[in-house]
């Protein structure tokens, strides 16, 4: 979760939103032949709000090395998620930099999951990545980002997005910033309606952006409920993860990802 919707919340996380779990079980399986649980494996998470995805990572790989880089931590937000993190292999720390003089080698894989929406000058960034001591051409890099410019609602505007992405402007950015593809696509298909529905409600109805949250924030459902939509999303993925297997063709959904390496 973006530390800007766990600030907003009014109450104590008990149930995450079915999305966020449905997401840390589609980058898993992205990333299948990648994660390899060792102690000499690094894993960089930029931007990774209040850790909740690296600490199911680290749960599910208790031997990687996990780095978590945030440049909204300060230091009470850092001593308050090391108290979470608990005996986890997680670190902390508020910029690249400041991991780069404690990253015992080089990163294996780099997470920047729905991050880049959030920089104004997303190539200036992705630039400046590829020049870290951290990064060789080795080095995975795992990108998720919102799918669809037209798609632009009041739920960007309340986490600060700049832009949303398609498969085609995504592998651009990245082909032009100095690195190559390994997998390209979308993921949950299903969403797409609803969040047509809701730009087309806020066409005709201007929402207050001042006073706008996000699902994450205000969900308040049970441990069932959450679980059967978690099983519809993850449900979603693998069938367009299937087909796209099997026909090449990649169905359009909410959210894009690429895996992929700098180039030498």
């Amino acid at each position: 979760m973006d530390l800007v919707e766990v600030q907003k919340r009014n109450s104590k996380i008990t149930v995450r939103h079915p999305w966020e779990d449905a997401r840390i079980e589609v980058v898993k399986e992205l990333l299948k032949d990648v994660l390899k649980d060792r102690s000499d494996f690094n894993v960089l998470d930029i931007g990774c709000g209040d850790i909740y995805v690296i600490s199911k990572l680290s749960d599910a790989f208790p031997k990687i090395n996990f780095y978590a880089i945030d440049i909204a931590f300060t230091p009470e937000i850092i001593e308050s998620l090391k108290k979470e993190a608990g005996s986890r292999k997680i670190s902390l720390f508020k910029s690249l930099e400041e991991a780069d003089m404690h990253v015992k080698g080089k990163a294996d894989l780099v997470l920047l999951l729905d991050v880049v929406e959030h920089i104004e000058d997303d190539k200036l960034f992705l630039r400046t990545l590829h020049k870290s001591s951290l990064i060789t051409e080795q080095t995975h890099v795992m990108i998720t980002v919102p799918a669809f410019q037209s798609l632009f609602c009041s739920h960007d505007h309340f986490l600060g997005h700049f832009r949303r992405y398609t498969n085609k402007t995504l592998l651009a950015t990245l082909k032009e910033t100095g690195y190559n593809k390994i997998k390209l696509g979308y993921f949950f298909s299903i969403l797409v309606p609803p969040r047509i529905l809701q730009v087309l409600k806020e066409k005709m109805i201007k929402p207050n952006l001042n006073d706008h949250t996000t699902g994450l924030v205000e969900w308040n459902k049970g441990k069932f409920v959450t679980g059967i939509i978690k099983g519809i999303l993850l449900f979603d993925f693998w069938i367009s993860h299937l087909i796209k297997r099997l026909t090449g063709l990649s169905l359009y959904g909410l959210s894009n990802y690429i895996l992929c390496k700098k180039q030498g």
